[in-house]
């Protein structure tokens, strides 16, 4: 985020931000006077002025200067626009619509301090899908095979592997070992039980890690973040991290084109579906009990949460 005001959208409110003295300043991109977008103005002394009047507003939404009227002219009260929580995190700027119900979701412990892990933003685009829809595909094991065929599934080896979903409050998690190709399979089955695992865990409402490791090279860890920031109910800005701790031979751009490869193969898939909005009545698509065991736990659970009192980038 630079310095001048920066429009953005959530759950179809149209939120400008702006730097000030005390950190990042959220409100609706809105001037009170005549509508106008103060994404349009500039940022003077901690504060966002308009473009067509000069009305001006502090951090608070309050209007504090209204040029046109004679100095030391009062300002009428209800010159204000509304104003939103903001915090920056994991070098995001998060916003929560109304009060918030839960904290930022964390994001899994020295991927920031670059003492262990090389953590690189690898993917930052705009889907035609809900959130819901894109975080769930990045859950679920069963299309490895198909999306994914030899990279990261086989298909001569489709059947997904029994495991335990858990759920602790709005976290989902669980560990799996799933087919890989057979030649990746060769590569790293150099003895009984040497296969490689991923661990997944699920913040809601849109914020997931996938910990990828190997059973026969316990130092060796990747990780694979996902925020989903909705746009409105069909449109979602996805932001994708990579992050390990080996192989720092291997060219940052190489790690991150493969990343993206993957990412559009399932973005292909994903803005396929109907409807766009993730359907959180179980009843509405069919599902499996042990391929779609992650996907039914985070629809149950987003069915009860208010997403207008959660923190979203």
């Amino acid at each position: 985020m630079t310095t001048k005001p920066t429009p953005v959208e959530l759950l179809d409110e149209k939120v400008v931000l702006f730097r000030t003295g005390s950190g990042v300043a959220a409100l609706k991109d809105l001037c009170i006077h005549r509508g106008t977008a103060l994404s349009l103005g500039w940022v003077e002394n901690g504060n966002i002025t308009c473009a067509y009047h000069g009305w001006q507003y502090d951090r608070t939404g309050r209007c504090i200067r209204i040029p046109s009227l004679p100095e030391g002219s009062p300002i009428p009260p209800k010159a204000r626009t509304t104003v939103f929580r903001a915090v920056e995190a994991y070098n995001l700027v998060w916003v929560c619509l109304d009060e918030p119900v839960a904290p930022v979701p964390p994001f899994p412990d020295g991927l920031w301090d670059g003492e262990r892990y090389r953590t690189l933003l690898v993917y930052d685009g705009v889907w035609s899908t809900s959130a819901g829809r894109a975080i769930e595909n990045f859950l679920d094991i069963s299309h490895f095979a198909w999306v994914h065929d030899g990279i990261l599934g086989s298909r001569d080896n489709t059947v997904t592997p029994r495991h335990t979903v858990g759920t602790d409050g709005p976290t989902i998690s669980y560990t799996v070992w799933p087919p890989m190709p057979s030649d990746l399979e060769e590569a790293s089955d150099q003895g009984a039980g040497n296969h490689s695992y991923y661990a997944y865990t699920l913040h809601l409402p849109f914020t997931a890690h996938i910990e990828g490791g190997w059973d026969h090279r316990p130092g060796d860890h990747d990780y694979i973040s996902m925020v989903a920031s909705p746009i409105s109910s069909n449109r979602t800005r996805v932001y994708c991290w990579r992050a390990r701790d080996h192989s720092y031979d291997e060219p940052d751009d190489d790690v991150a084109d493969f990343q993206r490869f993957v990412l559009l193969q399932d973005r292909a898939i994903v803005e396929s579906q109907r409807p766009e909005e993730i359907p959180l009545d179980l009843r509405e698509e069919l599902h499996l009990k042990v391929p779609d065991a992650a996907a039914m736990s985070y629809r149950r659970l987003l069915s009860s949460l208010d997403h207008t009192g959660s923190y979203m980038p």
